[in-house]
Formats: C-alpha cells, structure tokens, sequence
C-alpha cells in the first residue's frame, strides 16, 4: 500500500504541482499613483513624466486607490456639511434652486460637474436616499440621509467615490496598467453590479485589489457569488495581499475559480526602519519562496535625490530577481493544478498503512485487521461527503505518523559507529519525508498553492509525535512486565529534585517550540533576524533553525551513543522536534516544491556535519577529562 501512495504522490507532486510551477516565473512590479506624482513634483516632472521614469526601471502596473469623501475634502475639492452647518453656510447666497435643507442629513458642496457626476454615481448606487442639486452656477450639493458624525463609521471617512479621470489619463498616457484598489461599501442583490458598472469603464485592469480588511457581500455566499460574477465579467484576476487578512477573500477567491496573484508590499512605515538590503532582502524571498508575483513598491520620499534613490532600487531589485531565476513582466497566474479522486484515494491509503504500522510498533496488533478495514471505508465516505476535508485530515496524520514511526523504528538502545549513525541518520530522514510526500500528493491544488485554503493542525502535527515518543520510550525503560504495570510505576517512581527541574525546563522549551510554530508565532530577535539573512545570502534559501542547529544534531547523537535510559530523552525530544519540523516545511504549499527540497537538503546536510563535530568534541573532551583523572 505505501509503495502504491508513493507512486500516486510523486505523480501528482514531481510531474503535475511541478510543471505547474516550474513555467510560474513572472514576476510585476507595480507603484502607487499618489506616491509617484508627490515623488514626481519633487523632481518637478509632471505625474505621466515620473509614472514613464518608473516604466523604464521595470515597473509595469500602478495602484490606483480609490479616493474617501475625506481625501477630496482634505485636498479643497469638496466641502462636507451637518444640514446645520449648511443652512449657516449659504445664508443670503443667492441659488438658482434652494434645495430644503433637513438638518439631521449629510450635504456635500462641489464646485465641478465632472466630479459631481462622479461622487454622485457613486453615492446613488452604494447608498439609499441620495439625492443631487445644481445650486448654482458650477456650484452642486450632493444630500445624504446618513447623518453627519465625525467618527470612524462616518461615510466620509470610509466611502470610496471612484477614480477622478485625471489619474486614469496619467497611467494610460504613461503605458502603464491600471490596478483599482476598490472601497469596500454596504453591498446587497442590487447595487453590486450597479456599482462595478462604474468600475468598468477603467480600461486595460486585468487585476482588482480590494482596500479593507472586509469585502463587499464578505457576510453572504450568495453576495460573493454575485460579486464573483462581476469580476469574471471583466476576466479581471483578484491581488492577495501578503499578511493583510481580508474577510470574504478566501471564499470569493475560490469562486472566481482561484484567479487570484499574491502580492506583497512594504508600508512606508516600515520601510522608514530598513536598510535598502532588508528591504531588498524581503521582497526577493516574497517573489522567490513564497510565490508573490506582484511586488507592490512603496517609495521612499524622505531624503535627497529621491526619484533617483528609488529608480536604483528597482534596478537592484530587479537585479535579484533574475537571480532568484524570476523574469520582469506581467504577472503569472496560477494555472489550474489537475486533482484526481482516484490518485488522492491511493495516497491516502499509503497513510492508512503507515498508521497500521505505527500501531503494530505500539504493540496494538490485534485490533490491526479491525482498524485498517474501518479506516479504509472511513476514507471512502470522507473522500465522497467532503473531499477537501478529507485531504486536509489526511494530511495531518501523515505529517504525524511517519517522522513519529520513523523514530520508533531508527532509534534504538545501543550506539553506533559513525558511518553507521550516519546512513541510519539518511533512511531515518527519507522515512519520515515519506509522510511530507504524502502531504503534497493530497493539498496539491491551487487553492492551497494561493492560500485561498491551509494545511490544518500545525500545532498538533509537531506536539503530537514528542507526546507519543516520550511516552513509549518511557515505557520501554520502565520497570514491569505490561504496560499498566509499567505505567504503575512511573507514576509511582519517587521525582528527583534534579529531573524535575530538567522536567520543567523541558517543558518550557516545548512550550516556546509550540508557540513559534504556525502562521503567527512569537516575535523574532533583531539578532535572528540578521542570522536568518546571513544564511539566505550564504546558502540561497535558508535551512530551518531548529532542524539544523538543535533536531538534526541531536538525532545524530542519539544515534551515535544509543538511547540507553531516559538520560538521553532531551536529545529524543530534539531529534522529534528536527523530523516534525523537516516535514511540515512542505506544509507550506505557497512555497515552490523545489525551494521545500532544497531548504530541507540543507537542514540535513549541515545537521549531520554540526552533529559529527558536537561527538569528536565531546570525545577529546572526555579523553582530556580521564587523562586529568589518572594523572
């Protein structure tokens, strides 16, 4: 059955995830509109004159973000108003039509058609009750019935009102393609289309990147769906922002059949706290580890020769690019990655087996025959009620069973000669990468290549193979004849102050361990962070720190001197933690196969060396120590 799993899972990961992303090389830079003509007027270049300088450096795309009734008002375009206010405002102004003005209601005062035209589209189809006046000659009120309050829920502060035609005219005069960064707003069944009927007359977007962390109809499937629509109309793709949590993404990615391009960016305000190489540093990893293909540049604009400093980046930038093998253009999207039922049955059923055999290493052999032929048919009904839960449960266990049986088998009571603790080092590795194998033959699917879905139990996938160790090799040096005699006696064995402290600091280290696993762990030292570098510069992706300088040595010692007692579980421990850890890097289905195997060829080789050199220091170490002794 493992064999069948192996060859089904290598199908799908070295022919079909593989030549999916082996041709998913280009890469987009894109710049904000507002950014470059601030940049551009300080070099005193007109905005078309500076978004062309920018075109010349790489650049291919530019966000356009759609402006609030705040950001029109701050710029002196409109005026906003309580009916209070306005009543006091137009006192003894004479007015081709005086419109009746209700105090309660939200007015805004405009002196241009085009924008008048412009917000009122907008506002009649996001809002009801919206209303428009020619007071005047070239003098329009836009009437609101939301009220007038200045806080964050006020429609001044989050209603977008469009692209002015100006800013359009620059990035189409320029050469360049438009991004719409859209507004969200209170969307129902009627005005989403009447509200992307405004947007569709932006010509040249192949992309839209929504602005707010919740989406337009994110609270209904149906209203996704219809969102969806709209957005397949236009065969517009939807920009993933990097680490920027959207309500509604993930599901509306899926719906619009996962025509979704990662993008990431650097906020200026952290880019204020950055050296040009962090920076550089952070994009090229973005583009090249985690399939980011559109880098999404926030110009510097403090300090001298501005627009020069950051067309030099962009050079560099694109420099490193082509390094990392990228090329410049318009961004790949993601072509649709094959699943096969049939495939996906089969590597589960390499999993199943693994299981089986962890269990008959457990000493569960009489429920085996029960057990395989109740998990089989459990597959078969999950697979068909729920087929990507059922690839996601599946998974987890293979990232558990494997490097967990894989120790159970490797690790024994005697030690080891180099070379044999070495080739024993090798098989136990590839034993438990069989489990990671597994792993990518079933989430091999663009929606977890895009994020729009994720591996589930990390946490529990790197806890639950030490929980199961430290309980069977405690076992196994127990005194008594059956495991209920032997756990007698554990629990009952007098604590040694020295082995509870030891216990304590054990127990802390795990809890760190755990805390540092999954999407959001703890924060990372200034001093790792520069370590982290040194190592991409040095080795072009950078191996896992605790497989490399804690797991992988430690599982070498372990092999080396043998288990023994529970003397040596810290080293058991770590080595657990160094194989959970090499395979739940493939865990990470964002990041290119090639990069998982090459960060994992990394971790094994430079474990094996720091490993090899910890035993021939602790060997002169211990052979200057009995000379000391005798003499």
């Amino acid at each position: 059955m493992i064999i069948v799993a192996v060859l089904a899972a290598a199908h799908v990961a070295f022919w079909q995830r593989y030549m999916v992303e082996k041709d998913f090389r280009q890469v987009e830079l894109a710049v904000n509109y507002d950014e470059i003509r601030a940049l551009s007027g300080l070099a005193g270049l007109s905005p078309v004159e500076g978004l062309r300088e920018f075109k010349k450096h790489g650049v291919t795309a530019v966000v356009l973000r759609e402006p609030l009734l705040e950001d029109l008002a701050a710029a002196g375009r409109i005026e906003v108003f309580t009916g209070q206010a306005l009543l006091e405002r137009m006192t003894g102004r004479p007015m081709a039509s005086p419109p009746t003005i209700v105090k309660e209601h939200t007015y805004i005062l405009i002196y241009s058609e085009d924008l008048y035209r412009q917000i009122l589209a907008h506002m009649s189809a996001k809002l009801t009750g919206v209303k428009g006046y020619e007071i005047a000659a070239g003098t329009y009120i836009i009437e609101t019935s939301a009220p007038y309050i200045e806080s964050k829920e006020s429609i001044k502060k989050w209603l977008g009102v469009g692209f002015t035609q100006t800013s359009l005219d620059d990035v189409l005069q320029a050469g360049l393609k438009p991004i719409p960064q859209i507004r969200t707003w209170p969307a129902d069944q009627k005005n989403i289309s009447q509200v992307f009927d405004l947007y569709r007359n932006i010509p040249g977007v192949n992309i839209v990147l929504f602005n707010d962390d919740t989406l337009p109809g994110y609270t209904s499937k149906y209203l996704l769906a219809e969102v969806a629509n709209e957005l397949k109309k236009s065969d517009a793709a939807l920009a993933q922002v990097e680490f920027f949590n959207q309500q509604g993404f993930n599901k509306l990615g899926i719906l619009l059949d996962k025509r979704v391009i990662r993008l990431h960016t650097i906020s200026p305000d952290e880019l204020k706290k950055m050296t040009t190489a962090e920076a550089l540093d952070r994009y090229a990893l973005a583009a090249a580890e985690r399939n980011q293909r559109i880098l999404y540049y926030r110009p510097s604009l403090a300090g001298d020769g501005l627009l020069q400093k950051n067309l030099d980046f962009l050079d560099s930038l694109g420099q490193r690019l082509e390094q990392e093998g990228l090329t410049l253009g318009d961004a790949s999207k993601l072509p649709p990655v094959p699943v096969s039922r049939g495939l996906v049955f089969l590597t589960g059923l390499g999993v199943i087996a693994g299981g089986l055999l962890l269990l008959d290493k457990l000493r569960w052999q009489r429920l085996l025959t029960v057990l395989g032929a109740v998990a089989v048919l459990l597959w078969l009904a999950l697979i068909w009620f729920d087929f990507v839960l059922a690839r996601k449960l599946m998974a987890l266990a293979a990232v558990i069973v494997f490097p967990t049986l894989s120790l159970l088998v490797f690790v024994r009571q005697e030690g080891r000669s180099p070379g044999q603790a070495v080739l024993a080092f090798l098989k136990l590795c590839l034993f438990s990468l069989l489990g990671a194998l597994f792993m990518v033959g079933l989430l091999a699917d663009a929606a977890f290549m895009l994020k729009l879905d994720q591996f589930i139990g990390v946490k529990l996938a790197h806890v639950l193979p030490l929980m199961i160790l430290l309980l069977y090799f405690s076992l196994l040096v127990a005194k008594g004849s059956g495991v209920q005699e032997k756990l007698k006696g554990l629990l009952n064995q007098p604590i040694v102050l020295g082995i509870a402290l030891l216990g304590s600091l054990m127990a802390v280290a795990v809890v760190i361990y755990v805390m540092r696993t999954g999407n959001e762990g703890m924060t990372v030292s200034g001093l790792e962070l520069q370590f982290r570098s040194f190592l991409d510069q040095v080795l072009g992706v950078r191996p896992r720190t605790k497989e490399f300088l804690l797991g992988h040595p430690a599982l070498l010692l372990l092999l080396l001197y043998g288990y023994r007692d529970n003397r040596f579980l810290p080293l058991l421990l770590l080595a657990a933690i160094g194989q959970a850890s090499l395979v739940n890097t493939f865990a990470h289905i964002h990041t290119p196969l090639v990069i998982s195997l090459i960060r994992a060829f990394h971790g094994v080789w430079l474990g094996i060396l720091l490993g090899l050199v910890l035993y021939y220091l602790i060997k002169l170490a211990a052979g200057w120590g009995r000379r000391v002794l005798n003499g």
